[in-house]
């Protein structure tokens, strides 16, 4: 894969085990998932198990935008890796890449959570980093601190 690695890290208060949870299965991944403004509709969004998963975005203005993946691995409570295509109407995938969450313990009982993304532009790692991933985290730590 092409592109630069995104790279942001967290500290959550809460626990491995949550906050795995948190970032793999369906139902805890509907409370933050997507910038401050967005939601998921139709879905398909669960990291939980290797395979397939998509999920259908609603922007502020009410645009759509198909996000399609593939969990590759997957080390609970430490690690899942997948695919992410964030797809256009018509032409090739704005986003083609590879994300990856790890977790580790951490002495306060808490959680240290780092994300990497391969295969973005500098431009898109810009705009992960001041508002898709970062907002989106924003969203995540409300929920685990």
């Amino acid at each position: 894969m092409t592109g630069n690695l995104l790279s942001m890290e967290r500290v959550f208060a809460a626990p491995i085990e949550k906050v795995f949870a948190f970032i793999t299965e369906r139902e805890n991944l509907l409370k933050w998932w997507g910038p401050t403004g967005t939601r998921v509709a139709e879905n398909h969004l669960d990291l939980s198990a290797l395979g397939g998963w998509w999920f259908i975005m609603i922007d502020p203005s009410g645009g759509r935008t198909k996000v399609t993946g593939e969990v590759l691995v997957l080390n609970p409570p430490h690690m899942v890796e997948f695919s992410l295509i964030v797809h256009t109407n018509d032409g090739p995938p704005m986003i083609d890449s590879v994300v990856r969450f790890e977790l580790a313990r951490v002495d306060t009982g808490g959680t240290h959570f780092t994300l990497t993304q391969s295969g973005l532009s500098d431009a898109e790692i810009e705009m992960q980093s001041k508002y898709g991933w970062a907002s989106t985290l924003a969203r995540l730590e409300e929920i685990l601190n």
